[in-house]
């Protein structure tokens, strides 16, 4: 195991690296190929960005205190809300949660049709596989580098 394995980030350092990936999604979700603020607001912003053929507007919603990073969707996309949420294990150990909530059209397409599912958990596998790699770089030296 090398030492940037055995290093735990720290909150503020997870934190930190939660808000470089909600401002610059590019380096940290490998499904998304572009995007851009459009709007900044006291308690967040809005950003437009490109994932694979679809265009998604987000209204994004840091709240530090609650370590939560919502991004709620203002388009016609298969999700409404997706959460980024700091915890903390039994142990006391940092966690990252990455929750969805889907639309109600796809919710009716996602029990009807497992290829759905399929796609999207994949969708999601990969983006947390990377976020993971990013997110860890990112809250222990400071940058995100380059996607992985």
């Amino acid at each position: 195991m090398d030492q940037e394995t055995r290093r735990a980030p720290t909150r503020d350092g997870l934190w930190q690296a939660m808000l470089d990936k909600a401002e610059n999604p590019v380096l940290y979700v490998p499904a998304i190929t572009s995007s851009r603020i459009v709007e900044r607001y006291p308690d967040g912003f809005l950003r437009e960005s490109r994932r694979g053929e679809r265009f998604l507007v987000q209204r994004v919603t840091p709240d530090e205190a609650a370590g939560v990073i919502t991004f709620r969707h203002r388009d016609s996309t298969d999700l409404s809300v997706i959460r980024n949420e700091i915890g903390t294990d039994e142990e006391g150990r940092l966690t990252l949660t990455l929750s969805i909530t889907l639309d109600e059209g796809p919710t009716e397409t996602a029990l009807s049709q497992s290829e759905y599912l399929r796609d999207l958990d994949s969708d999601f596998c990969g983006t947390l596989m990377a976020m993971t790699v990013v997110l860890r770089r990112t809250a222990l030296h400071g940058r995100p580098g380059t996607r992985p």
